[in-house]
């Protein structure tokens, strides 16, 4: 119990929030009383997927995509969650709902069947999906990974100013500062759009090339 400013009439406020827990407060006269309420808040969120799935709206490819990527992101609810991106995969396969799974395997231990779902996963990428991909490896100190997939943009991609920019960031996070200033300059020579061009300009200076 802590002393507070008097309260002629008895309240109740929240007075704190977490992740897995509210702190609710009784206030009464000069005293206050706090009370910690612990909830389980990402079993709530996975409860709240399983009736959106059971029930008509909940049926979209999507919120099945979205309810095993929270478990993912999560760390739990594994075979649940590999149950929920095989409908999505069953119902409509893209590159997302692919990678989720790969994802899944890969949390679970079962590697290999992961790397084969994300070669099929990249057999169907846009370029925006690549890309973004690339970033995401970049992200997770996978340069060599995140090289292999911007390269493979470029490849699919050869006049896209933006996927050499990209290309060119990831040599030069690598250390292949040789590589990096051609995939600048290649982006460059493509009349990139004008933040494209800022990017591949600012680098190539850090690199000391003036273009």
């Amino acid at each position: 119990m802590e002393d507070h400013p008097k309260t002629e009439a008895l309240t109740y406020d929240f007075i704190d929030y977490g992740t897995n827990h509210t702190v609710l407060a009784l206030t009464w006269e000069n005293k206050i009383i706090p009370f910690k309420i612990e909830i389980d808040a990402v079993e709530l969120i996975l409860q709240s997927y399983r009736n959106q799935l059971r029930s008509t709206p909940g049926f979209g490819t999507q919120a099945y995509v979205t309810a095993a990527n929270y478990s993912l992101q999560n760390k739990t609810n594994y075979d649940e969650a590999l149950s929920w991106i095989d409908i999505a995969i069953s119902r409509k396969s893209n590159f997302n709902s692919i990678q989720v799974k790969a994802n899944l395997l890969s949390a679970t231990g079962k590697q290999e069947e992961a790397d084969k779902m994300m070669e099929d996963a990249l057999e169907i990428a846009s370029n925006n999906e690549l890309n973004n991909y690339g970033y995401q490896l970049l992200g997770q100190k996978k340069n060599e990974e995140a090289i292999e997939v911007f390269e493979l943009n470029a490849k699919r991609n050869p006049d896209d100013p933006n996927v050499h920019d990209s290309l060119g960031e990831a040599y030069k996070i690598n250390g292949d500062n040789k590589k990096a200033i051609k995939s600048f300059e290649k982006s460059l020579s493509l009349d990139p759009p004008p933040n494209v061009k800022a990017n591949s300009t600012a680098l190539l200076k850090e690199l000391g090339v003036v273009f």
